[in-house]
Order: structure tokens, then sequence, then C-alpha cells
């Protein structure tokens, strides 16, 4: 019996291939969404420490010093927010070419598999041919 050979195997290759490099760029956009996510995190957390210090604060040259702290810290809010969007419009892309790789990968897999499954029917279908042409030749030359 042959063995089974698929004759788009170097194409899934490539496809599943496609797939792994997706995945790897889809990793690296979630780690820089969750980085940014992270940085955010950090400034709410100077921020309300901060905020105690502040309340504490009895000379007007600390408070200005807090006020422009805090205005800092907005501004470096404002723009992680922005970074942030940015990085989940590239997230969600990465995610859909990861999608379309996947999709591309398990049609062809699909493809494969209803080959083998024909190739295996095929191979059966033969065999039994083959055994009945034996089991036949030797009933016909008994009698």
């Amino acid at each position: 019996m042959k063995r089974f050979n698929f004759s788009l195997q170097k194409v899934l290759d490539f496809r599943e291939f496609e797939k792994k490099q997706a995945e790897a760029e889809l990793g690296k956009a979630v780690a820089e969404e969750t980085k940014i996510q992270n940085t955010l995190e950090m400034i709410a957390q100077e921020h309300a420490s901060n905020v105690r210090t502040a309340d504490s604060l009895k000379d007007v040259s600390g408070m200005m010093a807090a006020q422009n702290y805090f205005r800092l810290l907005n501004q470096q809010k404002e723009q992680a927010l922005m970074n942030l969007a940015q990085a989940q419009v590239i997230t969600e892309e990465k995610r859909e070419v990861m999608r379309e790789a996947m999709k591309n990968v398990k049609v062809l897999e699909n493809l494969r598999d209803k080959r083998k499954a024909d190739w295996k029917k095929e191979n059966l279908k033969a065999e039994e041919n083959e055994i009945d042409d034996i089991v036949t030749g030797k009933f016909g030359t008994e009698y």
C-alpha cells in the first residue's frame, strides 16, 4: 500500500508558518497593550499616594509643586490613554490577521483530512479486491 501524499502540503506548511507569525505578532501587540495599562495603573497609584501627601502640606511652594506634579501625571495619563487606544486598534488588526490565518489553515486541514479519508477508502477497496481475486483464484483452481 502506497503512502498518503497530500499535494498541497507545502501550502499547508506555509499557512501554518503564517499562522505562527500572526500569533507572535498578536502576542507582541497584547504585551504592548498590557504595558500601557500597567503604566496607567502606576500613574493612578502615584496620583493616589501623592494626594495624601499633598493634603498634609501647609506651605504654598509645596502645594504648587504638588499641583504641578498632578498636572504632569494628568498629561502622562492622557498620553497613555491615547497610546492605549492606538494599541487596542493595532491589537484588533492583529487579531483579525490571526483569525484569517487560522481560517486558511483550517480549510487546508479539512481538505487534507477529506482526501486522506478518500485515500483510505480507495486503499481498503483495492485490498478487498485483491483478497477477492486471491480467494477466487484459489477456489477456481480446486474445481
